[in-house]
């Protein structure tokens, strides 16, 4: 055929066919497509491409790490020198001065024992010894000379103040003397250099020498200190003054250290010592471009702190070059176009499986943010700490698969829980062996978790997890050719976080079946107990719709394992279903205590409100009774829109010969019909359950025709068209039926009575 020949009429007729049929297709494709997974799955992809984009690039060296090659500097950068500035501000702090503050108890108490000298020469200036022996009371000795002086200041006029500047000048020359404490805190904070203060003066002054006080030199320091502060009396009295002097600072306690002219000022000593460190500039070392960072072989904790500061200093840079800017721009849109890839792939998983997931759309956004929840985990661990490996992830990748294997399917768990592995090892910048570290978890956690019956097995699942998901971190480790250390410090996180998700999901179990709206197969067990209140009085007040219900939750437990449906929440459900009767149990013909009818003497219509009441009546006591809300449907669906017929042809009977045939619409349950494959179980087990019962003869034949008419009608009455069985499970669920029936309605063997065995 020519390229640019004519086209034929058959060949146009089949180019028109072929544009219908793909307007088709794109149809049917749209009509696949639901809001809920399609806004979840654009929230997903935002969501996701926003927190593996935060932070920008992720350092993946820790310590112990080996590393084939050596590590070279991409930018210059300056790293603070620790070492060194906190050596230059030890020495700044070292060298600040000391303060201390003059003792004014000590002063005023020199200044008032000179006072009292001059007191005492007045009162006995005209006996010369009686002066000199009370002045020997208060440690004055006193020659002739010095009496003699004494006098002639006491008998100065009082305007004359020449004894009252020898008491200054002496107080200012033992200002003048640093004698500080003695003490340990005093002792160690010695500088070069020292401040005195004296705030009654508000002077203060450096000195370049303390004189500490000691036990062992109390005297000969007394002495001196007090030597040099009685210069300032004229020469008559300068030795009697320094023994004055001297007895002061001794004080009246000899084994007592020497009292300190000066004591140590711990709050000016301390804002000193901080000013003089905080003025010490943070030193640097400078690092080029392909200066050496770390050396091949196992990086260690110096060698981390670079790699740290170089790595900050890039993502700065990477921030303001807009050559850097362009390569970081197009990382971070593979990166978001890729998360927005796997919300797309999952959300047409989701639609094609929309029976299961889109019918519960909340939920469909809870298990999203649950998802992002523990991608942002990982990625904030991974971003934030320099010290956790990436597999602290493994945990959140087992925590969310549990929730998803506990909300989900186990096919819908795959595809999720592999988007969300990728996605994990994306954001923390790890390989392939991250990633089959954590689809080890996964296939573990799902497989693991596939019927939880008792609360323990999701720990020994988590401990089974851990421990391969430790054994595949040892594996990969020593591919890449780690040191041993490094790979079991790897594969404790990866095993402990694993097993640690196992925790949180046993504590959190009933809060996710609160917000998910759905009963593990531990609680379902639990209310499968016949010893809860619903059923005990079912059992009570309705016996014969409780031993109806029991028969019914064998046989619908053995039909759902059949098909591959939930059979203990099909049991569960069964048990539950009729628990409406309660109200008025002897209107149902099981629970008939005598051959008369409860129904006789009312109309059809009524027996009708009475019948269809029980639904109604069951969801209000499951409500009332806290009934999970997963058995709620098997009360409402059960009879799904069926054909009351026992009071329709009853009404049919009843009226006039001119009166219009009555609509059975008239005489239908209310519904909704089946929404899930449990739920048709349970209304075909209802029926030939009963069907069965009122059989004469219940042989295997018998039955098998009856449980066949009995499917086929309710198929034929539309009551499947809402849920998701299909002809084959159909016709598994009828086989397993008989097998029940027959095993429950068994012939047996008629036994001879007394007189035929004596016959």
């Amino acid at each position: 055929m020519w390229i640019f020949g004519r086209k034929s009429a058959r060949r146009r007729e089949i180019r028109r066919s072929k544009a219908k049929l793909h307007v088709t297709l794109r149809q049917k494709l749209l009509d696949q497509v639901a809001p809920w997974p399609l806004a979840t799955a654009i929230f997903f992809g935002f969501f996701a491409a926003l927190i593996i984009n935060t932070g920008g690039d992720v350092l993946p060296y820790r310590v112990g790490m080996t590393v084939p090659s050596g590590i070279n500097s991409r930018i210059p950068f300056k790293v603070v020198d620790q070492q060194a500035t906190e050596t230059r501000r030890t020495q700044a702090r070292d060298s600040a001065p000391t303060y201390y503050i003059a003792d004014t108890l000590l002063l005023d108490d020199i200044r008032g024992r000179l006072a009292n000298v001059i007191q005492l020469a007045k009162t006995h200036a005209a006996d010369s010894e009686q002066l000199k022996s009370e002045a020997a009371k208060i440690d004055l000795p006193l020659d002739d000379a010095a009496v003699s002086e004494l006098q002639r200041l006491a008998a100065l006029p009082p305007d004359q103040r020449e004894y009252q500047n020898m008491i200054e000048s002496t107080i200012e020359l033992l200002i003048a003397q640093p004698l500080v404490e003695v003490s340990e805190l005093a002792g160690r904070r010695r500088p070069p250099q020292a401040v005195m203060v004296y705030e009654k003066l508000e002077r203060t002054f450096l000195i370049a020498e303390l004189i500490v006080g000691t036990l062992e030199n109390a005297d000969a320091e007394a002495d001196r200190v007090a030597g040099e502060a009685a210069q300032g009396m004229s020469p008559p009295l300068r030795a009697g003054f320094k023994s004055l002097i001297a007895a002061a600072l001794r004080g009246s306690d000899s084994d007592a250290p020497l009292r300190p002219v000066y004591h140590f000022d711990p709050d000016r000593t301390h804002e000193s010592k901080s000013k003089a460190e905080a003025a010490v500039k943070p030193l640097t070392n400078a690092y080029e471009p392909e200066d050496r960072l770390a050396d091949a072989g196992v990086i260690d904790q110096s060698e981390k702190d670079l790699l740290i500061h170089e790595h900050a200093a890039h993502r700065m840079q990477v921030r303001q070059s807009s050559a850097w800017s362009v390569r970081a721009r197009l990382a971070m849109l593979g990166r978001s176009l890729l998360a927005f890839l796997i919300a797309a792939g999952v959300a047409i998983y989701v639609a094609t499986d929309r029976a299961r997931q889109v019918s519960h759309p909340l939920r469909l956004a809870g298990v999203a943010v649950i998802v992002l929840g523990m991608l942002g985990l990982a990625r904030f661990a991974i971003i934030n700490s320099h010290t956790l490996p990436a597999h602290f992830a493994v945990g959140a990748q087992a925590f969310a698969v549990a929730i998803l294997c506990i909300v989900y399917s186990q096919r819908f768990t795959f595809g999720t829980s592999g988007a969300l592995a990728l996605l994990i090892t994306v954001a923390t910048a790890q390989d392939a062996g991250f990633f089959a570290i954590l689809l080890t978890v996964t296939a573990v956690m799902i497989l693991g978790l596939r019927d939880i019956r008792n609360r323990g097995k999701i720990v020994l699942v988590g401990l089974i997890g851990g421990a391969m998901a430790c054994g595949v971190t040892v594996a990969v480790g020593l591919i890449n050719g780690q040191v041993i250390t490094f790979i079991l410090w790897q594969g404790a996180w990866a095993g402990g976080t694993t097993l640690a998700a196992a925790f949180v999901i046993e504590g959190v179990l009933p809060f996710i079946e609160r917000l998910f709206r759905l009963s593990t197969n531990v609680t379902l067990l639990e209310w499968c107990d016949a010893n809860k209140t619903l059923l005990r009085t079912l059992a009570t007040k309705a016996p014969g719709t409780y031993n109806h219900s029991l028969l019914m939750g064998s046989m619908a437990e053995s039909a759902a394992e059949a098909i591959g449906a939930n059979g203990l929440l099909t049991r569960t459900g069964a048990y539950y279903h009729d628990i409406g009767k309660i109200n008025k149990p002897h209107y149902f013909i099981e629970n008939a205590t005598t051959a008369a009818s409860r129904h006789e003497g009312l109309s059809p219509a009524m027996s009708l409100l009475i019948i269809i009441a029980h639904v109604k009546d069951g969801i209000e006591m499951a409500k009332e009774y806290n009934l999970p809300a997963s058995l709620h449907p098997f009360i409402a669906e059960h009879h799904g829109t069926t054909l009351v017929e026992y009071f329709y042809h009853a009404a049919n009977k009843e009226r006039k010969g001119d009166d219009p045939e009555v609509a059975d619409s008239q005489f239908r349950y209310p519904g909704p019909k089946p929404q899930s494959r449990e739920t048709a179980i349970v209304m075909l087990c209802d029926g030939v359950e009963g069907a069965v019962r009122s059989m004469s003869d219940p042989n295997p034949s018998r039955i098998e025709t009856l449980v066949g008419e009995i499917a086929r009608k309710r198929l034929l009455d539309g009551q499947f068209d809402e849920c998701e069985l299909n002809f084959r499970e159909l016709a598994a669920i009828e086989e397993s039926l008989v097998k029940s029936l027959c095993g429950i309605y068994h012939s047996r063997i008629v036994y001879p009575t007394a007189e035929e065995k004596t016959a």
